[in-house]
């Protein structure tokens, strides 16, 4: 149920200011626990319940208690109300809109690093979808929606994941941090605007994981796709265990999600599958620092005749996406010394590149 409520600006301020010291992940959330508490304090009659028919006045160790609790539970709670997965009830799916040749044969864009925001992205789509009973919704709101979100869930995981991780493996790296900038640009980059056919169209639209298109009345709206409805309900750790349920996990991703993105890269987006195998290869036969992948990915980039000027900023920015993705589907790990990486194929990596060989 939808309740607008009027604040006056002194309240509002200072509840913001709770948000922006990640004390709370919104201002709805803020609000939800508020009332989560009041009622307790209403039920319990201001602190004082009825035992064996006798007044018992609680104590205020005991009143603390519960609002913490309370507050913890509000706090999953408004995670699972967004991210949990539809259980039982079927979705309805659209079709893929048409690819190009480019979309297909070029590679993702270097800025996107990670693919689990996508996933959240699409967990968050299925229950839009579910909630409003259609199979389309506003892409205007829904982005809005979407970037309150995954920016309080980057807070969430910052401060849950005790896990000791390299600077850059981090499970938030990509989500959206406070400012408008880094909103717009997950915006753009991990749910997208009307496709243009071009390569570096959102991720959603660019491997036919939801379908965004002009509704009858002149609005944008968006859907899922069979393949997005799938990768959606896939167990995931880093929102099922981690953010849903407090476990300390490993990887971001299981080992179903990474086989069904290979998969389905393979069919829909083998540019960049071809670009993975490519680095894979690279660092086999020794490519296994920055500098030494660099004309590797130079020489991929340039054989694929982009329709970009390659400069050397844009191989930088293409080559820390692809180690990023491929890091996140566990194909490679990085040792760092000091300020020295160095890549290594992991099993699972070269597991895909002797399958590559013998298909």
């Amino acid at each position: 149920m939808i309740v607008a409520v009027k604040l006056n600006p002194e309240s509002y301020k200072k509840i913001k200011d709770f948000v922006e010291k990640g004390t709370y992940g919104s201002v709805e959330s803020f609000i939800e626990i508020a009332i989560a508490n009041q009622i307790l304090i209403e039920t319990d009659g201001h602190g004082r319940f009825e035992a064996n028919n006798e007044s018992v006045t609680e104590s205020n160790e005991e009143i603390t208690q519960k609002v913490v609790q309370t507050k913890h539970h509000t706090g999953i709670q408004q995670y699972s109300q967004f991210l949990a997965c539809p259980k039982e009830i079927p979705l309805p799916v659209l079709p893929p809109l048409s690819s190009t040749k480019e979309t297909e044969s070029f590679p993702l864009w270097g800025q996107i690093n990670r693919l689990a925001p996508a996933k959240m992205v699409l967990r968050i789509l299925a229950n839009k979808i579910l909630f409003q009973g259609s199979d389309r919704v506003d892409l205007k709101r829904f982005s809005a929606d979407v970037a309150e979100t995954t920016t309080s869930t980057r807070t969430y995981i910052e401060k849950r994941d005790k896990t000791n991780r390299i600077r850059g493996e981090e499970l938030y790296v990509a989500l959206p941090k406070k400012d408008p900038g880094s909103q717009q640009r997950f915006i753009n980059f991990y749910i997208g605007r009307l496709p243009s056919g071009k390569w570096t169209d959102g991720i959603l639209t660019g491997l036919g994981l939801a379908r965004i298109e002009l509704a009858e009345d002149g609005s944008v709206v968006i859907g899922l796709t069979e393949a997005g409805r799938k990768l959606a309900c896939l167990p995931s750790p880093l929102i099922d265990e981690l953010m849903l349920e407090e476990k300390q996990i490993e990887n971001p991703f299981s080992v179903a999600e990474v086989e069904f993105l290979l998969d389905h890269l393979e069919v829909n987006k083998p540019g960049e599958f071809a670009y993975m195998l490519s680095v894979l290869r690279s660092i086999k036969e020794g490519a296994r620092t920055p500098t030494a992948l660099h004309r590797g990915v130079e020489s991929f980039l340039r054989d694929k005749h982009l329709v970009v000027q390659i400069s050397e900023k844009f191989v930088n920015t293409m080559q820390v996406g692809i180690i990023g993705r491929l890091v996140e589907m566990r194909l490679i790990k990085i040792k760092k010394d000091a300020q020295k990486s160095e890549y290594s194929v992991t099993d699972s990596g070269n597991a895909l590149l002797a399958h590559e060989v013998k298909t």
